[in-house]
């Protein structure tokens, strides 16, 4: 029961920033992925895009622990909205894709392994 409630938390889960756009608030859920544009950082989002001018390492520990994975120097996913990674691409459940450079391709395929099983046991337990 323990592990259920959690898990609906961290679905839950919201996050507010300070974006260009105004002060917002997002449902980690809707959070499809971000990436570095010169120092700017695009929200791209279920609702709309989002800009902050902020490091992405600063972004990517705010959201540490909520199945973002860092793919790229420039891009965090949001794991659940990956489909597939094959040939130093991730596809997206959207139809985009995204490369991944080889000197990360292992670490991130062995991540995103690791978070479907954790999803699998999740739903089986």
């Amino acid at each position: 029961m323990e592990s259920i409630l959690n898990d609906i938390r961290r679905k839950e889960q919201s996050v507010q920033f300070p974006f260009v756009e105004g002060k917002t608030t997002l449902k980690v859920k809707d959070i499809i992925y971000i990436e570095t544009d010169r120092h700017r950082n695009l929200f791209y989002t279920r609702k709309g895009t989002y800009s902050i001018y902020r490091k992405l390492t600063e972004i990517e520990q705010e959201l540490a622990g909520m199945d973002f994975l860092r793919i790229h120097q420039s891009f965090l996913v949001n794991m659940r909205y990956i489909k597939r990674i094959s040939s130093y691409v991730l596809y997206l459940t959207t139809g985009e894709e995204l490369s991944v450079p080889k000197s990360r391709y292992q670490y991130v395929k062995q991540e995103y392994t690791r978070y479907q099983d954790d999803e699998t046991h999740e739903k089986d337990g």
